[in-house]
């Protein structure tokens, strides 16, 4: 019941018309969310970051406005708080719908979005939201989640406002909603590979709608050694493909599998082609969204593997795993592999020679149907 608890403030405007002034080109939802039990510590550490970079002021991203360095520091002193990031980010101007122009049209659009990804992964969520969120978003919200999610001995999730002043977490929220525009809205947009790497550790969840992950997402400074725009493709397609299907899975291995897939995919798009994310950082995102540890055998034994065996491409080496962006991430995977394959068929074939050797060959180990593909193997 209401073990975890969370934040929600929103950055741009219901606008559509892109010829205006001011009007936003994406309208983004960001969430921090903590256990309650470190609610305490992750008010203290805001608190500090408040003090320090803002003085008697509210933590305010419009006030950092395009100072780069100084945003950089708050950020980076934020992201020491225990919270995690789920955020959702739209791009208006793929709103081609006649209905969206109604602004009622585009935040019940915009709720059932964030609601989704909410509640999906915290069923009995607490959220708390700033009072004087812009227009009608977040009185539309609280009401659209009330009707979704009527409160009863089973669903305990609720809703309440705040105003941001009196709680250093929507502040934060607010600010992290605001760094997150400078990574997509085009009225903004700066040095988002910074920020984005900076928050990649937090990120649980980051929505895009529509979902895009064209190559041209990937910096044309990579060579054909580092990235194969073919092979990337293909990669980001089976994992994306993997993604929708089990969206909405209520399986806890296939969710995380889900969590896993999403933090490699955001990493590929948004990060780095190239980089590697070790086993550890992707046992944090799921344990940060099951709420408690698991096994490294269970990690891959019931999530790299089976998503391999679904079809999605993951290299791996003693690096850690990434989606394939180039033929050297598939070499890599494939002698990663082979490493451990060749001295274990090496073990095999010389247990089997001994015990052929000593009974004169009356007993082989192999000599059975369902080891024929390991015996052709070995000989």
């Amino acid at each position: 019941m209401h073990n975890q608890i969370a934040f929600l403030d929103e950055w741009g405007n219901n606008g559509l018309d892109f010829t205006k002034t001011g009007t936003t080109t994406h309208f983004i939802v960001a969430v921090v969310t903590l256990p309650k039990n470190r609610l305490a510590e992750a008010e203290a550490t805001v608190e500090a970051v408040r003090e320090r970079h803002f003085q008697t002021g509210a933590i305010k991203s419009s006030k950092v406005a395009q100072h780069h360095v100084r945003r950089v520091l708050v950020l980076s002193a934020l992201l020491e708080a225990p919270f995690q990031v789920l955020a959702v980010v739209v791009d208006k101007r793929q709103l081609v719908s006649q209905g969206f122009q109604y602004k009622g049209s585009f935040y019940k659009f915009l709720h059932s979005l964030a609601d989704r990804e909410l509640y999906q992964v915290f069923p009995d969520l607490e959220l708390i939201a700033d009072a004087h969120g812009s227009d009608t978003f977040m009185e539309g919200f609280v009401q659209y989640v009330q009707k979704r999610h009527v409160p009863n001995l089973f669903d305990q999730a609720s809703f309440s406002f705040v105003n941001d002043k009196s709680s250093v977490l929507i502040q934060a929220a607010d600010f992290i909603a605001g760094t997150l525009a400078r990574c997509f809205d085009e009225t903004v947009l700066d040095n988002s590979k910074e920020f984005m790497s900076l928050l990649s550790p937090k990120l649980m969840t980051l929505k895009h709608w529509p979902e895009s992950f064209a190559p041209s997402l990937v910096n044309a400074a990579y060579d054909q050694s580092q990235y194969n725009p073919t092979l990337a493709e293909l990669g980001l397609n089976l994992a994306q493909d993997f993604v929708h299907r089990k969206a909405n899975s209520l399986i806890q291995q296939e969710v995380d599998q889900f969590t896993a897939l999403s933090f490699l995919l955001f990493t590929f798009r948004h990060i780095n082609p190239t980089r590697y994310i070790s086993s550890r950082e992707l046992m944090q995102h799921i344990e940060d969204r099951r709420g408690k540890p698991i096994s490294i055998h269970y990690f891959q034994a019931k999530v790299i593997a089976p998503l391999r065996d679904a079809g999605v491409l993951i290299a791996s080496s003693a690096k850690g795993y990434k989606i394939p962006a180039c033929e050297r991430d598939l070499y890599e995977f494939i002698n990663h592999s082979n490493s451990m394959i060749q001295p274990l068929l090496a073990r095999i074939k010389k247990c089997r020679d001994r015990v052929r050797l000593a009974t004169n060959n009356t007993i082989d180990p192999l000599n059975r149907p369902e080891y024929d593909t390991l015996k052709r193997l070995i000989d």
